[in-house]
């Protein structure tokens, strides 16, 4: 049974979406400065959104039954590679802890929406995900040149020796655009935005634990956890986010999906940076020039779709 709710009532949740991706960026970037140690932030965060995405499936048997039947139609009904949306967001959340308290909130989302502006690209032209391919016309090339210049314009905020950083959230970006395609096609697949959910929550949260594990063994808790529970909020964040993004883009497609968390992530990262920055950030004219290229070239690549 598909959920049907109205086309406005759509896009306000995608903008809703969208600032949650910024609040993510900052809750994950500041429990990452508490702990000293970025990969741990993210396992925590995508820990505790598994747990939580988990609950319906503990509560309602009938969700059991159906995420029983779907992971045993995994290589057969379902291909495997639907599941793989998760490891895009496992290296999205890496970011927000390893990256997002050295570049800020702002930077660190515009390098986020560069790189879905190029991934729309990539897949429009090459008709991946089963998506009809389109042939790549000027207006959209151009767009996204006017988004990677506002990118770098940004990124000169007084601080030259981050400037190369804004790479990595670029390639996050870059990898969050095809997570869009995976997530809805397997909750097509599996008639279940919950199970999609679940399954982009597990495969994440087992790609971060062996990258954190193979690169710096078990996290250093002699000085225990921080007792902020604002802390622990990216989890729930993301999993609003990731349901939210599953259940409208099959009603209201990619375009506006696409338009309205750019609305949500840029607006609500700049406030972030404003008023209660994870770093220091000399904002200058540049930085809105910036904001204002990456916003209309990202939205142009779009538009032109």
């Amino acid at each position: 049974m598909k959920l049907r709710i109205p086309t406005s009532v759509a896009i306000a949740l995608s903008v809703f979406a969208g600032a949650l991706i910024a609040v993510q960026s900052q809750v994950n970037g500041e429990l990452a400065i508490a702990l000293n140690d970025g990969l741990f932030a993210a396992l925590l965060s995508f820990g505790i959104g598994t747990v939580l995405v988990a609950v319906p499936f503990f509560i309602s048997k009938n969700e059991r039954i159906k995420l029983f039947v779907a992971t045993k139609a995994l290589g057969r009904g379902v291909p495997i590679w639907l599941t793989f949306g998760g490891f895009f967001g496992a290296f999205f959340v890496m970011m927000q802890g390893l990256v997002a308290p050295e570049i800020g909130v702002t930077l660190f989302t515009l390098a986020i929406v560069s790189g879905q502006a190029a991934a729309a690209l990539m897949v429009d032209s090459l008709g991946l995900l089963g998506l009809t391919k389109r042939k790549l016309s000027v207006a959209r090339l151009l767009g996204a040149a006017i988004a990677i210049i506002g990118l770098v314009l940004s990124s000169g905020l007084g601080v030259t020796e981050v400037s190369g950083l804004i790479v990595l959230p670029f390639i996050a970006g870059f990898g969050s655009g095809f997570q869009q395609g995976f997530s809805g096609k397997l909750a097509t697949v599996t008639d279940s935005v919950l199970i999609s959910t679940f399954i982009n929550f597990v495969t994440g949260t087992a790609l971060i634990a062996a990258v954190m594990f193979t690169l710096q063994g078990l996290p250093d808790l002699s000085e225990g956890l921080p007792t902020n529970p604002f802390l622990y909020l990216g989890g729930l964040v993301g999993g609003i986010f990731i349901f939210i993004q599953i259940l409208v883009v099959r009603q209201i497609g990619v375009l506006a999906l696409g338009l309205s968390l750019l609305l949500g992530q840029v607006v609500t990262a700049l406030i972030f940076d404003l008023v209660a920055p994870i770093t220091e950030a000399n904002f200058g004219p540049l930085t809105y020039v910036g904001v204002l290229l990456v916003v209309a070239g990202s939205a142009l690549v779009a538009i032109k779709r």
